[in-house]
């Protein structure tokens, strides 16, 4: 609302612009509301089987919820500290409720376990599915796993697909699903590999897990960011008014291609994108961010914020 209505600068001797129209706020902004409703539809999804009939893991419901619980939190403090620096000076003052908003996700972050703990829970069950899963295979099954793993790099790290910068590519679900799908299960592959080594090496157990804390936890964080993904892509499946699909499914691109963005530096190391690549996908970013800019108000709309905080977000200095 702040950022539509304020008006600010301009060519000389012409009408200030909103500052909403300068790519620099929409880059701020719009991922966030695209995270916003990629998290409400994860969330949704979890409370639905959750509250099932059906039987479901314990321990997998368990890590699902701690990882959710982590990243969207973490989002949630990120989210208001970003909104409250893009209204700037008016930003600081309590009638625009971020004091109240962020002492509240603040809390979030450590309520239930702090965060880092809880993606380490989520980690450790992933580590105990892959293992459950390896201990039910025969020499066969061990060999096709390793084939399937040789064919996957084959395929999508095949030159010709870490280079392809169309438009058409990096908007299909298939690259999407798969960039997201392959950074999950490479971390967790890898990471049984670290911890096999160094307790086959004789170190203990307890050990070995703190010397791969960081990797835990990368881990984890790429296993709710390909939930997620999931999540939001059977919603717009679900959806059945095709104006409503199109704006989620342009959510649902900016939402992929950013975190795709924000973790460029381990796809550009494990050779999943090439340079070009990576910069093709912070143009389409910004070229999203700039038509989603258009369906702004009706998207915050949805929110159902309480009037009383956006009237107060439109009266300026």
């Amino acid at each position: 609302y702040f950022a539509l209505n304020r008006k600010q600068f301009g060519p000389p001797g012409e009408p200030e612009q909103s500052i909403m129209d300068y790519p620099t706020h929409q880059k701020k902004l719009m991922p966030l509301i695209a995270n916003a409703y990629a998290y409400d539809f994860a969330h949704n999804h979890l409370l639905r089987e959750y509250t099932s009939d059906a039987n479901h893991d314990a321990q997998e419901m368990e890590a699902l919820a701690a990882g959710l619980k982590a990243l969207s939190t973490w989002n949630t403090t990120a989210t208001i500290q970003t909104c409250r620096e893009a209204c700037g000076g008016k930003g600081y003052l309590s009638e625009m409720y971020f004091d109240l908003l962020k002492a509240d996700s603040d809390i979030f972050t450590t309520f239930e376990g702090d965060n880092t703990v809880l993606l380490q829970l989520t980690a450790k069950s992933r580590l105990t599915y892959f293992r459950k899963q390896f201990g039910k295979m025969d020499w066969w099954d061990t060999l096709k796993y390793i084939s399937s793993i040789a064919s996957t790099n084959l395929s999508e790290l095949n030159p010709l697909i870490t280079r392809d910068t169309s438009e058409d590519h990096l908007l299909d679900d298939d690259f999407l699903l798969s960039a997201f799908s392959y950074r999950e299960e490479y971390s967790l592959r890898s990471l049984a590999m670290r911890l096999s080594k160094k307790i086959k090496n004789g170190m203990d157990s307890y050990e070995a897990f703190l010397q791969v804390q960081v990797h835990l936890i990368d881990m984890a964080s790429a296993y709710i960011d390909r939930i997620v993904l999931e999540r939001f892509i059977a919603t717009i499946d679900e959806q059945e008014n095709k104006s409503v699909k199109e704006i989620l499914t342009s959510l649902k691109n900016l939402y992929a291609l950013h975190r795709i963005e924000e973790n460029k530096g381990w796809y550009l190391e494990h050779d999943y994108i090439s340079g070009s690549k990576s910069l093709a996908i912070n143009k389409l970013v910004q070229k999203l961010c700039k038509e989603l800019k258009e369906e702004s108000q009706h998207l915050v709309d949805a929110f159902d914020i309480p009037k009383h905080m956006t009237e107060t977000a439109l009266k300026f200095y």
